[in-house]
């Protein structure tokens, strides 16, 4: 069976039990809130050390193809384009339909923030070096970097650093070998995640007043990934049938949609933009990683989306071209430090620029807490689709990717 299908499969049937379920019974929240940390837990089981070992490999041989340089600023240039793209069409859609106000509600304060320059600093360069091993669970750029640094070295001594090398090239394989296994079992997974997704949303209070927002979210959502990205697809990939790319992606698509969370993800998009999109290691390696912390067009289209409204519920005053310049710089200038964050990118992106916009706007965030979930499911599976798709694109341009048949994908 497809990954895609189990994890559809177990999306439907957490779908039905959320609906059915009471979620009075505090035994019961206690141990699904629990399962659901476990699942996200497994499913991020192996990617910090697939990712250190795996861009350890992949510097090394891109650097040996004198491709190092063209892959990683071919990265950053879609990782700019793509955020800046989305939300100019988000910032379009939220003006165009011009949603309904939502009243101000008064929620318990929730703090939400980036971590500081200084941790950031001090999570990469530690006192000691194996620090980055033991302190660094919930962010990816200490072992991005220094599986880099490490592979950046490889090729200072061939017969040297052969032995190194090979031994980064055979966990990076064992290594994806056990991702893959977990991916392929994650369909159980996929119940619980919709099990608790179903039952916060349906015991939303007063839900009927986001009603709009949602509907935005839906249409700028629909239009990226079914009419922006395959246009883009197809002019830029040779010309081939796009939707065979989107098709690709679809399970990682519906993890990132269930989970709400981009490290989650990744596991199912690294088995699937090899498989699936014929993307190499060492493309894979250094596009996908990058792209987890840094490139979140999706988490910038929906803040941009968010915020607008948040600024409109709060002031009757028109919103000048100014303030939507504003807005769109810091939705796309937040959304690069969102890899810090994964499972509330959105959210720490919104309290930020609320502190930042000030004018009693600082606690703005608050009145969309309640649908916090959504929020971070649409900018997840925009997220993901974009990191797939541009991963796709650059192994286009580089001639590395192969063509691999319907019938072949996982």
């Amino acid at each position: 069976m497809k990954i895609w299908l189990k994890y559809l499969l177990g999306i439907t049937i957490g779908i039905v039990l959320g609906i059915f379920i009471s979620p009075e019974n505090i035994v019961f929240k206690d141990v699904l809130n629990f399962l659901t940390e476990l699942t996200i837990n497994i499913g991020r089981f192996t990617i910090f050390p697939i990712v250190f070992f795996s861009i350890g490999y992949g510097t090394f041989k891109l650097k040996q193809e004198n491709r190092l340089g063209p892959i990683y600023l071919k990265t950053g240039a879609y990782i700019v384009v793509s955020s800046t793209l989305l939300v100019l069409i988000a910032t379009g859609i939220v003006l165009l339909f011009a949603p309904d106000r939502i009243p101000i509600i008064i929620e318990n304060q929730i703090s939400y923030s980036f971590p500081g320059y200084k941790n950031i600093l001090t999570s990469i360069f530690p006192m000691s070096l194996f620090q980055i091993f033991s302190e660094n669970s919930n962010y990816l750029l200490p072992v991005t970097f220094l599986g880099f640094l490490l592979g950046n070295n490889f090729s200072f001594d061939k017969v040297m650093t052969r032995p190194a090398y090979q031994f980064f090239d055979a966990m990076s394989r064992i290594l994806y070998h056990i991702g893959s296994f977990i991916v392929e079992i994650l369909g159980f997974g996929m119940i619980i995640l919709a099990t608790n997704f179903t039952i916060q949303i349906i015991h939303t209070p007063q839900l009927v007043l986001f009603n709009q927002l949602i509907i935005l979210f839906v249409i700028n959502t629909t239009l990226v990934i079914f009419g922006i990205y395959p246009a883009l697809i197809y002019f830029l990939g040779g010309k081939q049938n796009p939707y065979k790319i989107i098709y690709a992606i679809l399970g990682p698509s519906l993890a990132a949609a269930a989970s709400g969370n981009s490290y989650f993800t990744l596991s199912s998009l690294t088995l699937h933009v090899k498989e699936n999109l014929g993307v190499p290691r060492k493309i894979g390696s250094a596009t996908l990683p990058v792209f987890t912390l840094f490139g979140k067009a999706g988490t910038a289209a929906i803040t941009s989306i968010t915020f607008i409204l948040i600024l409109k519920s709060y002031s009757s005053l028109a919103i000048g071209p100014l303030e939507i310049l504003w807005i769109m710089l810091f939705s796309i200038l937040s959304s690069f430090l969102a890899g810090t964050v994964p499972g509330l990118g959105v959210l720490v992106s919104l309290s930020a620029m609320c502190k930042l916009y000030g004018k009693g706007l600082e606690e703005g965030f608050l009145i969309i807490g309640s649908i916090a979930p959504i929020l971070v499911s649409f900018s997840v599976l925009i997220d993901t689709v974009t990191a797939g798709v541009s991963s796709f694109l650059i192994a286009h341009h580089e001639k590395g990717n192969k063509e691999i048949p319907i019938r072949d994908f996982i």
